[in-house]
């Protein structure tokens, strides 16, 4: 299959919008933070995998890969260590592994011309360190400072040399490529880039303004690595929103903020399945409480559709997922984790994925925090065999094969 196949399946989807009241929302003030120890206060129903009975993955469409999201910094050491792990649950190699770097690293201020030097550096270190094992990166370029000062040109020298970073690494050869995704989530009011610190004060006018903004800083970016060498074949550029925006109010969705398909080689978004996890309590939510057990009718199927109606000749990632094994308010109110009810999740939800024509890749976020609150999100380590049930139908894919696939 071709990229002139991949177009004209775009063009004969039949996009079939599955409403619901209230999709996957984002936990307020959401951060994430290191996996903490397993908490010994904690009740494990852990029960065998049960045998499921969904209907049978088909890869429709394009081929499917799956990718993982780690707290972890890529160090040789550290790629050796845990990706073999989670290799081992899946039964197989991941294609890719997404993590998060700021434009105001160290990595991009910092001498780096020397071999040495070089193989220290933040940014050049992870996506080499993750190559050699034949990982692809998706890096998620994020900012402790506003979209408006990027597009503005106040860091085009910390993202010249990120260019200059990227481009020596590009340079060795062998395939060398990787997925960046300049200010991801920049539809919620959690990201330092969404600025809410200037006029005017009508808020229409400020989402108009922030993606405005938004849609600057991000071809800025792409503009600084062409001009340094780095040209669009040399990257593939993800446009990659939260699929629920913050605020949510139609003025803020994401589509609102689509650099435009010339700018853009895949398009993602992050959904989540919290379930009733200790972070869903919060005076942010309705009686403050957010809990609710959800499937792939209100956290992917709205959101695949809007992407497939806003680009329809894109792939579409998720770019962050996973889900609580909290299943129920008694779970939370009991501290109780529901493994089997987290192993059918995967199963039922990487199936519907599977079986989306434009849906290219799903990246599970095997991270357990939210801003010091479990979240239990992470892929269980023992007796658990849902995830490896879950990718079944998701397969290796190489950056010779993922070319062909990407428009």
């Amino acid at each position: 299959m071709s990229r002139t196949l991949l177009k004209a399946l775009s063009s004969i989807l039949i996009l079939t919008t599955i409403l619901a009241c209230q999709s996957s929302s984002p936990i307020p003030g959401r951060a994430s933070a290191a996996t903490p120890e397993p908490n010994t206060n904690t009740t494990v129903i852990n029960s065998p995998t049960p045998t499921l009975t969904y209907l049978p993955l088909v890869r429709n469409g394009i081929p499917k890969f799956f990718g993982i999201i780690m707290k972890q910094y890529w160090s040789k050491e550290n790629v050796e260590k845990y990706l073999p792990e989670v290799d081992a649950l899946a039964d197989k190699q991941h294609t890719a592994v997404g993590w998060f770097i700021d434009i105001q690293d160290p990595a991009f201020y910092e001498d780096w011309e020397t071999e040495s030097a070089l193989n220290r550096n933040n940014f050049y270190r992870q996506l080499e360190q993750l190559w050699q094992k034949g990982y692809i990166s998706l890096i998620k370029i994020g900012s402790t400072d506003t979209a408006r000062k990027i597009y503005e040109g106040r860091y085009d020298a910390p993202l010249s040399q990120m260019a200059k970073i990227y481009k020596r690494w590009i340079e060795q050869g062998g395939g060398r490529k990787a997925m960046l995704a300049p200010l991801q989530e920049m539809n919620g009011d959690w990201v330092a880039y969404y600025d809410d610190a200037f006029e005017p004060s009508d808020i229409n006018q400020k989402l108009k303004q922030r993606q405005i903004d938004f849609k600057s800083a991000y071809t800025h970016i792409q503009d600084v690595f062409k001009n340094n060498g780095v040209d669009f074949s040399m990257v593939w550029w993800v446009f990659a929103p939260n699929g629920l925006s913050s605020p949510d109010v139609p003025e803020n969705d994401f589509e609102h903020y689509y650099p435009g398909d010339d700018r853009v080689d895949l398009v993602g978004f992050a959904s989540y399945n919290y379930g009733f996890c200790p972070a869903t309590l919060s005076p942010a939510c309705v009686n403050g409480d957010c809990g609710r057990w959800e499937i792939y009718d209100t956290i992917y199927a709205p959101y695949i559709t809007r992407m497939q109606k806003m680009a329809p000749t894109k792939p579409i990632l998720i770019t962050e997922t996973g889900s609580s094994a909290m299943h129920t308010k008694e779970d939370r109110d009991n501290n109780t984790y529901n493994y089997a009810k987290k192993a059918e999740w995967m199963v039922l939800n990487y199936g519907y994925l599977a079986r989306q024509p434009m849906v290219l890749g799903v990246f599970y976020f095997d991270v357990n925090d939210f801003d010091g609150k479990v979240c239990d999100l992470g892929i269980p380590r023992e007796n658990f065999d849902g995830y490896r049930q879950a990718v079944t139908g998701y397969q290796y894919l190489p950056t010779s094969v993922l070319d062909e696939y990407v428009p």
